[in-house]
């Protein structure tokens, strides 16, 4: 659990976030990918170049920001991040840049504005949002791993069958290559 300090300053730096939450989604995702170059390919490039990845990395920390004593009301959106992480195979390693990225972002956006106390609360924030995240996902990942023919993780898999169903429709039957 958060200090009440931490807490105070996050909520009260909210509205600023919020305001400057576009200059910030974008100027995390230039970021990001100079510093991890190899996480690109996790995120949809047309999404990136119409703006909506930025604007949804935005909304999402002002969102936790201003729920940082109850995540439990915004766990819907928590729930599907973590769903589209499990999905494209975020792993628990890879939150720490993420939050450093965050956070430099933050400074070079706002400024002056960002002092030192406001960063560390947010680097605080940030950690606890990111253990709710990384909780959520180990569940899901061994969830998914524990089901019949599930797994986590990248697999080979050969065409088994090739059946042409119509002229216009051709199914490929799959089976994965034994490890």
């Amino acid at each position: 659990m958060l200090d009440s300090k931490t807490i105070e300053i996050v909520q009260s730096t909210v509205p600023v976030l919020k305001e400057h939450s576009k200059q910030i989604g974008k100027r995390f995702y230039e970021l990001l990918f100079e510093k991890a170059p190899d996480l690109y390919n996790m995120f949809n490039q047309t999404n990136q170049k119409r703006g909506i990845q930025q604007e949804a990395l935005g909304y999402a920390v002002y969102a936790a920001g201003e729920h940082i004593t109850n995540l439990e009301a915004i766990k819907p959106v928590i729930e599907r991040i973590s769903q589209k992480h499990r999905a494209i195979g975020v792993k628990a390693e890879q939150y720490p840049v993420v939050g450093e990225t965050l956070l430099q972002a933050v400074k070079d956006v706002l400024g002056d504005a960002a002092s030192d106390d406001i960063i560390e609360a947010w680097g605080k924030a940030y950690g606890y949002i990111a253990n709710a995240f990384i909780e959520l996902e180990e569940d899901l990942y061994k969830e998914t791993d524990s089901q019949p023919g599930g797994w986590e993780g990248y697999r080979s898999f050969y065409i088994d069958k090739k059946v042409e169903e119509s002229d216009n429709v051709t199914s490929f039957y799959l089976k994965a290559l034994s490890s």
